[in-house]
């Protein structure tokens, strides 16, 4: 996903960019929030 954001900058594609930052701090609240200490 970093790779990802790095050719979106490139390309001047800012839209990309955020979508691909988004989706990976997504996924870490899900993992957190099944896995973590204080789990749901």
């Amino acid at each position: 996903m970093v790779g990802a954001i790095v050719v979106h900058l490139r390309r001047k594609e800012i839209q990309g960019a955020v979508i691909n930052l988004v989706l990976p701090v997504m996924a870490a609240v899900v993992a957190w929030g099944r896995f973590g200490p204080y789990s749901f």
